[in-house]
């Protein structure tokens, strides 16, 4: 009871922080790169990611809870090429800490990332460059608990993650004739995901709350973003997995809203295959495509816009990751064990109960 206590605590407050954001009114926002896709393999799914997101690129832009899910040391890059030719780098670094616990019984996961925009060079003879964007992030999240139930003959877990993470942005705008005018804010996002026997998800997340950033005298808030989603997996068969996924999105400030649809399909646990499209945009809808190569620890991804809004067909985003291993005996002790102390709770519960009723007078 206690566990689920903390469990409704945490979306309470996740969605505390929504209501708090719509009650901002409608207008233009800065750093408009924070609410641009990151990893190729978001990317090529149409960045339907907030219940599907599991590593230390997910957690960045997508949903923090996906820090809790991080089992091993990881390391991640992305390297992006946008319309007009503007650039995005990406890097980031996660962990788990054993000794180190929120919630009592699992490792506290940390993670540490930075991602650069750069703007590209203005649009005259000077060629001269409009700036960079910089955000540097660090993050916590947890996996906070396992209800399990017994249906059917057979036992299901519901996994519960939760994660926050804080960031510091940077900003630059050219000045009229030389130079460029800095800005900083701070923000910070937080989510929450839960997965059943890693067939079906859902997640929320609210990114993007922070300070107004400050170019000499005018402020502009961040685009302040709240996300819901859903994966499920139809097909999860000997060497062949099919994931569909789903998001609805909202720009809190700008009063916006967008739909997100992606799959992904993975053979022998080694390729993957991967499409997606942005529904509700400002101009068309946005088609992507994708692929990943799983080996040796290491997985490397690329996704692509088909039609992108600016009519650039040089738009993608490669991506590298290493994930350290995690022993398939390990995971299944960890699992096992849980389960032990679900059925032993309950059984210690039973007896309890069975007590109190062969005599009543002494529990009263």
């Amino acid at each position: 009871m206690n566990n689920i206590k903390r469990y409704l605590t945490s979306l309470v407050f996740t969605m505390a922080l929504s209501c708090g954001a719509f009650a901002s009114d409608a207008g233009r926002t800065a750093l408009p790169f924070l609410k641009m896709d990151i990893g190729a393999r978001y990317y090529a799914m149409g960045g339907a990611a907030t219940a599907v997101a599991d590593d230390v690129t997910g957690m960045t832009f997508y949903n923090p809870a996906a820090l809790g899910m991080v089992e091993s040391f990881q390391l991640g890059a992305t390297v992006s090429r946008n319309a007009l030719d503007m650039k995005y780098h990406y890097g980031g670094i996660a962990f788990p800490i054993p000794f180190l616990s929120i919630f009592g019984n699992n490792p506290l996961n940390i993670a540490a990332s930075a991602y650069v925009f750069d703007k590209g060079e203005l649009d005259d003879i000077s060629h001269r460059k409009i700036g960079k964007d910089w955000s540097f992030t660090f993050g916590i999240g947890e996996h906070i608990g396992t209800t399990t139930w017994d249906a059917f003959g057979s036992s299901s877990d519901l996994e519960h993650y939760i994660g926050i993470t804080g960031k510091y942005n940077r900003s630059e705008l050219p000045k009229p004739v030389e130079g460029n005018v800095k800005g900083d804010a701070f923000s910070f996002d937080a989510g929450y995901t839960a997965v059943i026997d890693k067939h079906f998800g859902v997640g929320v997340a609210i990114r993007n709350l922070g300070t107004e950033i400050k170019y000499i005298e005018e402020k502009d808030p961040l685009p302040a973003t709240a996300s819901a989603g859903i994966f499920f997996m139809p097909v999860d068969v000997e060497n062949f997995d099919w994931t569909l996924s789903a998001d609805f999105i909202s720009y809190l400030r700008e009063k916006e809203n967008r739909v997100r649809v992606g799959t992904e399909m993975v053979l022998f646990d080694l390729l993957a295959i991967r499409g997606g499209v942005k529904l509700f945009e400002e101009i068309r809808e946005e088609w992507s495509v994708g692929c990943g190569l799983k080996l040796l620890g290491f997985e490397v991804d690329l996704g692509t816009i088909l039609n992108p809004q600016m009519n650039d067909d040089k738009v993608y985003q490669i991506s590298l990751a290493y994930k350290f291993p995690v022993s398939k005996k390990e995971k299944y002790n960890s699992k096992n064990d849980d389960y032990k102390q679900y059925k032993k709770k309950q059984e210690d519960t039973a007896t309890q109960r069975a007590r109190r009723n062969a005599n009543p007078l002494i529990y009263q």
